[in-house]
């Protein structure tokens, strides 16, 4: 199965697409810190699992999969700043 792996203000995110029911893809998706896949900001890495929904394609729930990390990511950042 194919992953798609980017590196995103300093985190590594890899998203894996995954086979739904009804034929239709979902993913998941881990993230860490960039250079060290155990550590992330708050001390771990993290993995996420999309399992509703759909995308008709493996390459569509991929880009769906590094979108929906990248906005955790933000997340994780705007609340360490405070």
């Amino acid at each position: 199965m194919d992953t798609n792996s980017v590196e995103y203000r300093g985190f590594q995110i890899v998203v894996t697409p995954i086979k739904d029911h009804e034929d239709l893809w979902d993913f998941q998706y881990h993230i860490s810190k960039s250079g060290d896949p155990a550590a992330t900001s708050i001390g771990h890495s993290i993995s996420r699992r999309q399992t509703f929904g759909g995308y008709e394609t493996a390459a569509i729930a991929c880009d769906a999969g590094i979108e929906v990390a990248k906005i955790e990511i933000d997340n994780h950042i705007a609340l360490s700043a405070k």
